[in-house]
């Protein structure tokens, strides 16, 4: 059993907290649903996204997120304890000059939401 368990801590130890969410991207004006996944890196502040929008097309890029609410150590305040929240923005590249900007909040590497806007004025409803 020990010896299982400093398998476990070793692979962690390793292979990070990289993490997977999976989710959709809603088209506000006529409800097209495409589909999304964050690919979280080590830290979970920053990874990548692919996507593919209800009309098929297909979206790659990357997003950066920060804390929002936060646990302090109350015995050392400028200590974070643990993040519980996070506020981010992901930019996907799709077609040639075609490119959606979403802003999210999630729990601290963890499920998520937001609002998304393309560079053709196209709003979309976020959920990972």
């Amino acid at each position: 059993m020990q010896r299982l368990l400093i398998l476990v801590c070793a692979a962690a130890a390793l292979g990070g907290c990289a993490s997977t969410r999976q989710g959709y991207l809603l088209k506000i004006d006529n409800g097209q649903r495409g589909t999304v996944v964050f690919h979280d890196g080590r830290n979970s502040n920053q990874g990548s996204v692919a996507a593919q929008l209800g009309n098929g097309e297909q979206c790659q890029g990357q997003f950066n997120s920060i804390p929002d609410q936060v646990t302090r150590n109350i015995e050392s305040p400028q200590e974070i304890t643990s993040e519980d929240t996070q506020v981010g923005v992901a930019i996907l590249q799709c077609a040639s000059n075609h490119v959606v900007r979403c802003n999210f909040s999630r729990e601290g590497g963890g499920p998520g939401s937001g609002q998304c806007l393309d560079n053709l004025g196209q709003k979309y409803s976020l959920s990972f």
